[in-house]
């Protein structure tokens, strides 16, 4: 009786209390099958993985910068300045630009213009996917010493190893600098003094052979004179004095 009352009492106290018992999960053992069917998607997964790591080390980002040998309408020829042949593909996401022409496209790529590209390399097919190519103009580099000035016109003659002379332009925005114990300082074109060592960085003119419009001139007053460019002074030529005959009349 006691017994009855007392489990009446327990239940009366705790009235949701279960007995019921917590299962424990029965782990399902694949069939081989399925175990095929898995083990063939980690295989697969690893090869996409190969795949894409063999196509990473096979196509790298780089530029190519050269002179058109020939165009159409996909594919690009040039030729660099190592003199190796280049093919630059073109497709529908490739942008072109121009200072000159802001509608520039493939349609205007001539034979001897100067390209820049830069887009996605392959090295097995040596081939450059190009995304973005450029017409650009390439500056020239000249060493010389200055044979003459022109203080009317500010141009300079600079004379090159092989006796080749080139007319340099003097502007407003042309930087000109002494090279002074190791450092730039710089000067303008009344310090430019005639033989003396030069450096020129410029632009060719297009209408004249040898005439470079200059950005950048350096002076190495210190150097001393190129063997291999001698200068010639150019002297008056004097006609002589006629001599009077003296006839013997003897």
């Amino acid at each position: 009786m006691r017994k009855t009352i007392l489990i009446l009492i327990f239940f009366i106290i705790f009235p949701s209390f279960s007995f019921a018992q917590v299962k424990t999960p029965i782990q399902k053992i694949p069939t081989s099958a399925e175990a095929q069917k898995i083990s063939d998607k980690v295989d697969e997964l690893k090869e996409k993985v190969a795949s894409r790591v063999a196509q990473l080390n096979l196509v790298e980002r780089r530029g190519i910068v050269g002179q058109v040998d020939s165009a159409t309408d996909n594919q690009i020829t040039i030729t660099d300045h190592n003199n190796l042949t280049r093919i630059i593909d073109v497709d529908e996401l490739t942008k072109f630009s121009s200072e000159e022409n802001s509608s520039f496209g493939i349609s205007d790529i001539k034979k001897g213009m100067t390209l820049s590209a830069l887009g996605l390399y392959n090295k097995e097919s040596r081939r450059l996917l190009a995304r973005f190519v450029n017409e650009i103009e390439i500056p020239t580099f000249l060493v010389g010493i200055i044979s003459e000035k022109d203080d009317e016109d500010f141009t300079v003659t600079l004379l090159t190893e092989g006796q080749t002379s080139f007319i340099i332009d003097v502007e407003r925005v042309t930087k000109t600098y002494l090279y002074d114990e190791g450092q730039l300082v710089s000067s303008g074109f009344t310090k430019i003094e005639t033989r003396k060592n030069a450096a020129v960085l410029g632009f060719a003119d297009a209408k004249e052979k040898n005439r470079i419009s200059a950005t950048r001139v350096i002076i190495f007053p210190d150097l001393p004179a190129n063997p291999k460019i001698p200068i010639v002074d150019e002297k008056t030529k004097s006609t002589p004095t006629p001599t009077k005959k003296i006839l013997n009349t003897q």
